[in-house]
């Protein structure tokens, strides 16, 4: 009888046809090249978020398997070719300008804010974020308003609520947000415990412009000596914060016995917090004196001191302005004061009742004559110095 399935034979024929290559496809190994290309074909058909992650992800179990001591030229030629850029293109490239939350003293990025326990940092931190909540001003400057994220977790709400009402606060629903510490641990959890991560995603959702930590060591687990911990655990903050246009602000307690007043010297713990940050805040106390500095510093601020006073009125810091200056302008009105009674008075007389250094209080009464305050009589006959006031009061 004739075979009438005349597909059979080629049925047949086609079966052996995928076997082969299956099989062949099986122990088949792309050269580098191959499998790059197919790489990118399949990312290509990703979404971009996940796409980025699965590049990373690539990257880091490669570097991760070369790192061990495996030197094969097979797994290098995968990785993808080192990203750079040119120095010439940097700077013709016309960047915007720092979008300043405090200008001159508080940019985009990770700052720390340091002092002694009790000296007024909460305070400080709570005006900072008032004045971005309604777009007051800060320090004398204008601060451009936003939504603040404050992880309050040294407080309750009473006592948060006492505070606001002494600083005045007006506040409208969805402009300011506290997290307090239960809800911090349950829903955040430690920053280098996974929690950064999680808050970076609340941050990104919520648009906040700034986010104020009170206090580090209630938003860490670990060794805070510890360069790699550290660096971990606020590096992934740091870069968000600085790339998003964020101020994030970290309440930390500084050290005690540290020698300067010198905020990098008053970070505490490991050398790793102080390479992250972005910029930094001591604020000092001033013994014997009311009031405190605030000394600044950082990479795109300028190194300053400023002069603060608290006003127990309104409850924040007022700045008088640069310390040094404020410092200067005193130091001369004692020394108008100290002529003032003394009539005509010699630079040793003068640094006596001013208790000013023979020196110093010589360059500032050359500055007085300079600025017309007083005038300097020379005594021709003993060839003595003599200083008064230009007009006698």
């Amino acid at each position: 009888m004739e075979n009438t399935n005349k597909n059979a034979p080629a049925g047949r024929t086609g079966a052996k046809s995928e076997t082969s290559e299956g099989e062949r496809l099986e122990h088949y190994t792309p050269n580098p090249e191959e499998a790059k290309r197919a790489l990118a074909l399949y990312l290509s058909a990703l979404p971009a978020d996940l796409r980025a992650k699965m590049e990373k992800f690539n990257s880091h179990i490669l570097n991760e398997a070369l790192s061990v001591g495996n030197s094969s030229p097979e797994i290098e030629s995968l990785l993808p070719p080192l990203k750079t850029v040119d120095a010439a293109l940097i700077l013709k490239t016309e960047y915007p300008p720092i979008d300043w939350i405090v200008p001159e003293y508080l940019a985009p990025g990770l700052t720390f804010l340091v002092g002694k326990p009790k000296v007024g940092k909460s305070w400080l931190a709570l005006q900072l974020a008032n004045s971005v909540l309604t777009g007051g001003k800060m320090f004398g400057k204008d601060v451009k308003p936003g939504r603040v994220l404050i992880l309050a977790l040294e407080d309750n709400e009473r006592r948060l609520n006492d505070r606001m009402k002494k600083q005045n606060w007006n506040v409208s629903p969805g402009s300011v947000d506290f997290m307090m510490s239960d809800a911090f641990m349950d829903q955040i959890t430690a920053l280098n415990a996974g929690g950064g991560k999680r808050l970076l995603k609340f941050i990104e959702k919520n648009r906040y412009r700034v986010v104020i930590v009170d206090t580090f060591s209630r938003a860490i687990q670990g060794d805070q000596l510890d360069a790699g911990e550290m660096t971990e655990a606020i590096g992934p903050l740091q870069q968000y914060a600085l790339n998003k246009g964020v101020a994030l602000v970290i309440i930390d307690h500084m050290p005690k016995n540290a020698p300067t007043q010198n905020p990098i010297d008053h970070i505490y713990g490991s050398v790793g917090k102080a390479g992250v940050t972005d910029s930094l805040w001591g604020l000092y106390k001033e013994q014997g004196r009311a009031g405190a500095k605030l000394a600044i510093t950082g990479r795109d601020v300028a190194e300053t001191e400023l002069k603060l006073v608290f006003d127990l009125r309104g409850f924040y810091w007022h700045c008088e302005g640069v310390a040094s200056d404020v410092e200067l302008t005193a130091k001369r009105k004692a020394i108008l004061d100290a002529l003032r009674d003394l009539g005509r008075a010699n630079l040793k007389e003068i640094a006596e009742v001013t208790g000013q250094d023979k020196s110093n209080c010589h360059g500032r009464l050359q500055d007085l004559v300079n600025d017309g305050k007083i005038r300097r009589i020379s005594l021709a006959q003993t060839s003595e110095v003599y200083y008064e006031l230009v007009t006698q009061l």
